[in-house]
Parts: structure tokens; sequence; C-alpha cells
């Protein structure tokens, strides 16, 4: 895909290495321009730096929650989509663009990636550069 755009950033985190490493290359292989972080804290500071499109993020992590990451990032103002991936069946969606209940398809990760980010861009003018923390 040398010289291609990005299909758009994604920022996976979870504190699960394995987790991360195969979606990481599993949305690298259709364009997306990934980082990852292990941590609620480091998800935060990945989205200072890394300015990501949508966020896939785990429900339970050290140090801060998907729950918590989500609530930090709406306090301040970043209205990026924000999936949720969780092993729990009672898992609420408010708040969040999608859950996706673990073990997942990963075509199906890939078609709510996809819509994530159609419905990021409506959110947003095209030179709108959110407020990002």
């Amino acid at each position: 895909m040398a010289g291609e755009p990005a299909a758009g950033r994604v920022l996976i985190a979870d504190d699960d290495p394995h987790v991360r490493e195969m979606l990481r290359e599993f949305l690298a292989g259709r364009g997306y321009e990934v980082a990852t972080a292990a941590t609620g804290g480091q998800a935060i500071d990945a989205v200072r730096i890394f300015q990501p499109d949508v966020i896939l993020i785990d429900r339970l992590m050290p140090n801060l929650s998907g729950t918590d990451v989500l609530d930090a990032l709406r306090r301040a103002g970043v209205t990026m989509p924000v999936i949720l991936m969780s092993g729990h069946q009672a898992t609420a969606r408010e708040g969040f663009f999608e859950v996706l209940q673990k073990p997942f398809k990963l075509q199906g990760l890939a078609d709510v990636v996809a819509s994530a980010m159609d419905h990021g861009r409506t959110l947003r003018a095209p030179d709108d550069r959110r407020r990002l923390l």
C-alpha cells in the first residue's frame, strides 16, 4: 500500500499483548494506521500523540478501565468513536459506538471499525482539529 493514504487511524488498547498484536496486524493489513496501548493511561497518552479516528478498547485493563478512558475523553471534549471489547455479556453500551463481545470474528470487527470511521467523519468538518486532551 505504499503511496496510498491510510484508511484511517485506529488506536488499540488492550492489556493482552497477543490480542494487541493480532488486531494491529489485521487492521494494518486492511490499510489502517495503527497504534497500541497496554493500559488505560497509555491509551489517553496515545490519543494525545497519535490522534486516532477510532479507538478499540478493552473493558478491563490496568489503572483505568475502558469505561474510565471513555469518560476522560468525553470530559475533555474528544468525540471520536470508541468501540469497547468485552468478555462480559452484561456490558452496557452507553457512550460507546459499539460493544464487541469477546470472542468476536475479525470480519465483524472490520465492519464495525469501518462503520465507526464513517460515523466519525460525519461528526466533524474536514478542517476540524478536534480538541485532544
